[in-house]
């Protein structure tokens, strides 16, 4: 198991946004959690962050308990997380922003970036090499000098993935990756993941796209008023008259009804 939640709780004042979740994810597993807006899916990625510190409960990461660490620390320990509003650097290169999300990775200070240590130029190459592998793995080799800002939308989705792996993840949470991408857009996305996937790297995805949800998720997990209301594959979840009622039932039903699996 490679990550794992015990009774999670976050509490806002009188508002409970999360109320004893317990979650789990393997090594190599993609897992999409779903539910209606409010529901706590966000707060949840918080929570696993380090983004918000939890009222009650423990996380654990590859059985360590990292509960309240910092966003860097686990950052460092291999969770990243990709945002629902793309944060890319826009003035900056493809190449530049896979560059800067290496720092987290280095060692050497700013001393010795001002005095151009071996050190230094040592990093400075590796992280050559790894932006070159990962621009090439997500399809973006021939768009390195592009501006961010310049990119296709989808484009846009794959340099945040490539930017997220650049610090060396176990695990991805990616926050509805495929929101606001055509037909086209969203398979090139499935298909990155499940490369994703059958690289090793664990995935969690929230996503409102039952499409993308159904055919790349291994298993889902609903949230529904800040409580885990169901858990398994995508045939057991869609079928699970809870789901049906608590989320599906607030304007996706079609949707949902006409998703395969």
């Amino acid at each position: 198991m490679l990550l794992e939640t015990k009774k999670l709780t976050k509490t806002f004042g009188g508002i409970v946004a999360n109320s004893n979740i317990d979650f789990h994810i393997d090594e190599g597993e993609i897992v999409a959690i779903i539910g209606p807006n409010g529901s706590g899916k966000t707060t949840f990625y918080n929570l696993l962050t380090g983004i918000t510190k939890s009222s009650a409960g423990e996380i654990f990461f590859e059985g360590r308990n990292i509960t309240g660490f910092r966003p860097d620390r686990i950052t460092q320990l291999g969770i990243c997380r990709s945002f629902q509003n793309i944060r890319l650097f826009g003035n900056m290169t493809v190449r530049e922003n896979l560059i800067v999300a290496r720092h987290c990775r280095g060692s050497a200070g700013i001393l010795a970036a001002l005095l151009g240590t071996a050190k230094k130029k040592r990093e400075d190459a590796e992280n050559a090499v790894v932006t070159e592998r990962l621009l090439e793995y997500v399809g973006l080799l021939d768009k390195a000098e592009w501006r961010a800002g310049n990119l296709p939308y989808g484009m846009q989705r794959r340099l945040e993935i490539a930017r997220a792996l650049a610090t060396e993840p176990k695990l991805l949470l990616l926050d509805e990756p495929a929101a606001g991408m055509n037909p086209n857009e969203k398979e090139k996305l499935l298909q990155l993941i499940r490369k994703l996937s059958r690289d090793g790297y664990s995935v969690i995805l929230i996503e409102h796209a039952m499409q993308v949800v159904m055919n790349v998720a291994e298993r889902v997990v609903v949230f529904d008023h800040g409580e885990k209301i169901a858990d398994g594959t995508p045939a057991e979840v869609r079928n699970n008259p809870l789901v049906v009622d608590a989320y599906l039932g607030k304007g996706g039903a079609r949707e949902w009804s006409s998703c395969s699996i």
